[in-house]
């Protein structure tokens, strides 16, 4: 390529990987000579040369929930340009399978590691952050030497959403969360708690339904909470694919939305708008979410140094038409 364009084989690389100033005319011949010859980087022979893979692993708990594809894409938003590739790891929110995700992640030379918390705890974490690998925690509370957290505010946020229906006269406010664990589902749980208590309305232990983070754990964890002998008045649910299941819930059973009963939702997925009624809930902004990871990563592996850091990301209330 070099010799095609007539410059140094160093000017090549610096044409390539943008780290020195190039002149657009010499940057212009390499890039012709590259369309020409055809050629195309050897990420790993570059990989041996720098020690760097130049992949970011993200373990998540499901791929199909919209959340996660659309905080995968803030991540990509700020790593492509960095010349950064992401390998995604499916977990289901098992905590072998989030134990079996991070050795692969380490066993594949990841250069940074994001991780959505449910069930891992410190130990877990523990062998990529002596491999050296720089680790963010997607929710969760900063806890841990050498792992930084990227979340959402998510027990300010359910305590809003809390507020939100207690403000328009619900009284008897039902839970539908995922399986019992770490991370930001017991986060929301505890913000509403932590509003009915404030609002003089003891939390009902009975009215916190534990099940799947899907629509049909969403349309069981409803149903559960309607056969109650006291059934509640209104259902905020963990997510927002879950409260679409709540929703089917009360279709099937005949139930007027809002008016029979209240659903809310978490997370703001474009689905939340389709269906009818509009689902109301807290906007999480997913991809900024993920933008604001990827900047801790490529932070650390410059050379950024410092103590453990968090980073919140705000929730909003976006009114629709179920609450």
């Amino acid at each position: 390529m070099a010799r095609l364009a007539g410059v140094s084989a160093t000017t090549v690389s610096h044409a390539l990987n943008g780290r020195r100033p190039v002149a657009e005319d010499t940057r212009r011949r390499v890039l012709e000579a590259i369309e020409q010859l055809g050629y195309r980087p050897n990420a790993l022979a570059r990989g041996l040369r720098t020690s760097r893979s130049q992949t970011i692993g993200l373990a998540i708990p499901d791929i199909t929930n919209p959340f996660y594809p659309a905080l995968a894409r803030g991540m990509q938003d700020v790593l492509g340009g960095a010349g950064y590739e992401q390998i995604i790891s499916n977990t289901d929110g098992d905590r072998r399978r989030e134990r079996a995700a991070i050795e692969r992640m380490i066993a594949r030379q990841v250069d940074g590691l994001a991780f959505a918390v449910f069930h891992t705890h410190a130990e877990d974490l523990a062998p990529a952050i002596e491999a050296g690998i720089p680790v963010v925690r997607l929710g969760g509370r900063l806890a841990q030497h050498g792992v930084d957290v990227v979340r959402s505010d998510d027990e300010g946020a359910a305590g809003e959403a809390a507020r939100h229906l207690l403000e328009w006269g619900y009284r008897r406010i039902g839970f539908v969360s995922g399986p019992p664990a770490e991370g930001p589902a017991a986060e929301r749980v505890a913000g509403y708690r932590a509003a009915l208590t404030a609002a003089g309305t003891p939390p009902d232990p009975r009215l916190v339904v534990h099940t799947d983070f899907d629509r049909a754990g969403g349309a069981r964890g409803a149903a559960a909470l309607l056969d109650l002998p006291d059934p509640p008045d209104a259902v905020l649910c963990a997510n927002d694919v879950m409260a679409i299941g709540a929703l089917d819930t009360a279709r099937a059973r005949g139930l007027r939305v809002p008016q029979d009963l209240a659903v809310m939702g978490f997370d703001d997925i474009e689905a939340a708008a389709m269906v009818v009624p509009g689902l109301t809930t807290m906007a999480n902004p997913a991809r900024e979410i993920g933008r604001a990871c990827a900047r801790r990563l490529l932070d650390r592996l410059s050379g950024g140094a410092g103590p453990s850091a968090e980073v919140v990301i705000p929730a909003r209330l976006v009114r629709r038409g179920s609450a």
